[in-house]
């Protein structure tokens, strides 16, 4: 049975991570999973180990520096360690598998190496997302028989948002694109890349529960963790 560690939590302004979470648990345990889940990162970090198969991140913590985030960053701002960033590079280095769902790339904004880990990581200068709305992604055709690609999938249909104008790694394999807006440029939504020894799976969707559960992107999220894994080749 593969064992997953989800780091899960954030503030709760735009997002329910309780019920969000818990969706992601219900999908991943539907796969065969086995779903610890934690809320703060430095604890993600310790426990660690090749006793789990992936790390799992669906959460928001950064320094929440925007004066509009002060109701919040008293308990949510959160500054990352240098024994948690080596912890979780140094895992997905040796051969961990990660897969980053939705505010991933918008975690441990003081660590400029997030970037490079995951694959993309926000912007705070340039980076944006429209209100949640209608979205139609599709995969990019050069990526169709993408091993990290669910086979057969031609696309998703969604009620969520769209990251935009992310910073991205060099080398990373986009598998679907969005527009945020009808007249936007096409933006990379999920990706996979190799770091280390490490497969990374990102899936820029599941704001919330109801994306999560949708048929479509439950089964994808499932192989993304499939082909972190090892299991999806």
């Amino acid at each position: 049975m593969t064992s997953l560690l989800l780091l899960s939590g954030g503030p709760d302004h735009a997002h329910d991570f309780p019920v969000t979470c818990s969706s992601i648990v219900d999908v991943l345990e539907q796969g065969g999973a086995n779903v610890t889940v934690v809320n703060e990162p430095d604890q993600a970090a310790e426990m660690l180990s090749g006793s789990f198969d992936a790390l799992v991140i669906h959460a928001l913590r950064w320094r929440m520096l925007h004066d509009r985030y002060e109701p919040w960053r008293a308990q949510w701002g959160y500054h990352t360690s240098a024994d948690t960033r080596a912890a979780i590079s140094g895992y997905v280095r040796a051969g961990g598998g990660l897969v980053g769902v939705h505010t991933a790339s918008i975690c441990f904004d003081d660590w400029p190496e997030w970037r490079d880990v995951l694959g993309g990581a926000w912007n705070w200068e340039r980076s944006s997302h429209p209100p949640v709305g209608r979205v139609s992604a599709s995969v990019v055709e050069a990526a169709a028989g993408h091993p990290a690609m669910m086979p057969g999938l031609r696309g998703l249909d969604l009620v969520d948002e769209v990251y935009g104008d992310l910073d991205m790694a060099p080398g990373i394999e986009v598998l679907m694109v969005a527009r945020r807006t009808p007249d936007d440029e096409l933006q990379p939504v999920v990706w996979a890349h190799q770091y280390g020894d490490g497969r990374v799976w990102y899936d820029g969707f599941g704001h919330d529960a109801v994306s999560v559960r949708s048929p479509h992107h439950a089964a994808l999220l499932r192989h993304g963790v499939e082909w972190v894994t090892g299991g999806a080749r």
